[in-house]
């Protein structure tokens, strides 16, 4: 099967739906929305490495980066 996905954004506590709001209107370049509680941020926009700040990088396994958007966020 095979699909696509982008912007991967874990954290330790549920998002009320206020933040997951903020999160659709920001589209998919979008930012983390609490970054008290962010555990891992994956753009995936070009490679896999994580930008929360804990040293999370991934390692893409037969992956094809396609495109690049720009966000405002700087990382931690």
């Amino acid at each position: 099967m095979e699909g696509d996905i982008t912007n991967v954004q874990i954290y330790n506590i549920s998002l009320n739906s206020s933040f997951i709001d903020t999160l659709y209107n920001e589209g998919i370049g979008g930012a983390p929305v609490n970054l008290q509680h962010l555990v891992g941020w994956w753009p995936l926009n070009g490679n896999a490495n994580g930008y929360s700040g804990n040293n999370n990088n991934g390692v893409p396994t037969n992956v094809i980066f396609t495109g690049t958007w720009q966000s405002g966020y700087t990382p931690p």
